[in-house]
């Protein structure tokens, strides 16, 4: 029978020790109960992008807790998409520290306390790219309220588009559209291109 040399035992025994204790100190991690936080390394910084055959929208989340449609990227449309549970997102405005939030009549606000029933959203992937985010069964739309199509395409699909903003620069000019205006769509401004080519695959 091998005996294990006691100076060589003696030499190796805090390694060995700590190898031996590790997987029990793991086995009694608890995650941090808050469902903000519980999935903190899934949190990506994206634009939330819309368009129709007339014109592209991004989403923004305002400081007072509008939501309206930009036709260019701002620090207001940089929003921070997060998992709470599996097919299911927290998104909060960047720049306005507020969290997207929807009431059980569609409609769309931003508010700094996070509550579960309203301002978690099921993330639905679409086959042709674009992702819809739903709550009490109704998706999130900029389409305007008076819209007769508000809770279908389009303006209800979405391109998460990874944030390249660099807000050191100066500010370019941009036109927002009040997604309850009658005048949605601006019409004679350029139009926006579909950004589908340059979506991270």
């Amino acid at each position: 029978m091998f005996l294990f040399p006691n100076t060589l035992f003696s030499h190796h025994f805090p390694i060995f020790f700590l190898i031996l204790s590790l997987p029990f100190s793991w086995s009694f991690y608890l995650p941090e109960s808050n469902p903000i936080f519980a999935f903190r390394n899934q949190l990506r910084e994206v634009h939330l992008y819309t368009e129709n055959h007339r014109r592209g929208l991004y989403l923004q989340l305002n400081l007072d807790g509008s939501v309206t449609g930009s036709d260019a990227q701002t620090s207001y449309s940089v929003l921070q998409l997060q998992s709470v549970k599996q097919g299911h997102v927290v998104l909060k405005g960047q720049s306005s520290s507020l969290f997207l939030c929807m009431d059980s009549a569609g409609n769309l606000r931003g508010q700094s306390a996070y509550e579960e029933a309203d301002c978690s959203f099921r993330e639905l992937l679409l086959a042709d790219g674009y992702t819809r985010f739903l709550n009490h069964g109704i998706p999130v739309s900029l389409a305007s309220r008076t819209s007769p199509d508000r809770h279908s395409l389009p303006f209800t699909r979405f391109l998460p588009l990874r944030n390249t903003l660099q807000f050191s620069e100066e500010p370019t000019k941009t036109q927002n559209f009040n997604i309850d205006s009658d005048d949605l769509f601006g019409v004679g401004q350029n139009t926006v291109v579909s950004p589908q080519l340059f979506v991270d695959k």
